[in-house]
């Protein structure tokens, strides 16, 4: 397999990891709408930028920028536990800011909702 095949793979198993440990994996709630958006781990595989969408005001923007930082040893456990690989990439993480959801947004975050009947 050539390392380009390889590091997409790992960067694709890693964005379903953190996905999934970003909606049932924190200790505490965010405050605003979060997603994340790409992965991109380096070809030596050390090390992995996280790249988050955070979408609200200022405030609940930097309070969920705190809760990830803080949770940022969680998210690399969850993904040492996981990936299959030698060797865990140390992730780093990078924030984007939007001042309100898009329709992807929003759709996403209608299916974080549990249905009413």
């Amino acid at each position: 397999m050539s390392d380009s095949k390889r590091v997409e793979r790992i960067q694709s198993e890693m964005l379903r990891i953190l996905g999934s440990h970003l909606q049932n994996g924190l200790k505490q709630p965010l405050p605003c709408y979060a997603s994340i958006t790409a992965v991109e781990v380096h070809p030596d595989l050390r090390t992995a930028k996280v790249f988050f969408r955070l979408v609200g005001g200022q405030g609940v923007v930097d309070e969920a920028r705190n809760i990830l930082l803080e949770e940022r040893s969680d998210f690399q456990k969850q993904v040492a536990a996981e990936l299959k690989t030698k060797f865990c990439p140390v992730l780093r993480f990078e924030f984007g800011v939007a001042p309100h959801m898009d329709e992807i947004d929003q759709m996403l975050a209608n299916l974080r909702r549990p249905k009413q009947f």
